[in-house]
C-alpha cells in the first residue's frame, strides 16, 4: 500500500503501480509479475546446479594435478562444455550417455588460443590391449608453434589421466606425461608417446599445455601459455 511522504509524494504500491522516490523526483512503474516455476523449470535449475557443482570439482582436481594457464572467464566456458560432456537430462537430473568429446578443443586461455598458436596435430591410436599411442609430429618453435613476441623458448607438456566426473568426489588418476623443449628455429624430431590405460570406469583425457619463457622478466600472465583437451574417450 502506498503511503504519503512529508513532501506530498507517495511511496509504495497502489494496485499494479509502484511509486519510487529518488531525490526530489517520484517515479511510477508497473509492479513486476510473479514468476511461477513449473516442474520442468525446477528440474532444469536442479540439473544446472548439479553440473556446476561437478564442473567446479573437476576444475579444482585438474588445477591440483597440473599447471594450466587460464584467463579470467574460462570457468563459465568450461562449465558450458562440461554440461555437454555430462549430457544430463533436465527432467530427472540424471545422466544419460556421457559425451566427453565435447571437451576436446576447449580453450583455457582466450588471450593465447591453442587453435591459433599450435599448428600441428597429434595422432591418437588405441590398441586392443588398452595401450594408447600418440604420434607427435616434428615441431619447430616459430613454425608449428606461433609464440607471442620476445619468446626465448617453449615447453610442450602432454598429460594423460582418468577421471569419473559422475561421482560425488572427483579425483584425477594420473597415467603418464610427456614433455618436449623447443628452441626457435630448431626442429624437434617426431616422437611416439605410449601409455597403458587402467581398467577403471571413467573418462580418458589427454591435456596439452604449451608454456613460454620470455627474454624479459615481467610478462603478463595471460601471455605465458595455452592449454586444451587434445583427446577424450569414455569407458
Amino acid at each position: 500500500m502506498a503511503k504519503p511522504l512529508n513532501n506530498g509524494s507517495l511511496s509504495g504500491a497502489i494496485g499494479n503501480i509502484v511509486f519510487v522516490n529518488k531525490g526530489n523526483h517520484t517515479y511510477a512503474r508497473s509492479k513486476p509479475a510473479n514468476v511461477k516455476q513449473t516442474a520442468s523449470t525446477k528440474a532444469a535449475a536442479s540439473t544446472f546446479g548439479w553440473v556446476s557443482q561437478q564442473d567446479k570439482k573437476f576444475r579444482f582436481a585438474l588445477a591440483q594435478a597440473y599447471t594450466v594457464i587460464t584467463d579470467s572467464y574460462y570457468a563459465a566456458r568450461h562449465r558450458a562444455s562440461m554440461a555437454k560432456a555430462l549430457n544430463a537430462t533436465p527432467t530427472t537430473a540424471s545422466l544419460t550417455v556421457n559425451m566427453p568429446q565435447a571437451l576436446e578443443g576447449f580453450e583455457f586461455n582466450s588471450h593465447v588460443p591453442w587453435g591459433k598458436t599450435c599448428h600441428f596435430y597429434i595422432d591418437f591410436t588405441q590398441g586392443n590391449n588398452n595401450t594408447v599411442e600418440c604420434l607427435i609430429p616434428a615441431l619447430t618453435l616459430g613454425q608449428n608453434i606461433k609464440p607471442p613476441k620476445a619468446v626465448r623458448s617453449a615447453k610442450l607438456q602432454l598429460h594423460a589421466f582418468m577421471v569419473d566426473p559422475n561421482k560425488p568426489n572427483i579425483d584425477l588418476m594420473t597415467i603418464s606425461s610427456h614433455e618436449l623443449s623447443l628452441q626457435p628455429l630448431k626442429t624437434v624430431p617426431e616422437a611416439l608417446w605410449s601409455f597403458n590405460v587402467p581398467s577403471e570406469t571413467g573418462w580418458l583425457v589427454v591435456l596439452g599445455t604449451v608454456t613460454f619463457e620470455f627474454r624479459q622478466a615481467h610478462v603478463d600472465t595471460n601471455l605465458r601459455g595455452c592449454s586444451t583437451y587434445l583427446f577424450t574417450k569414455g569407458r
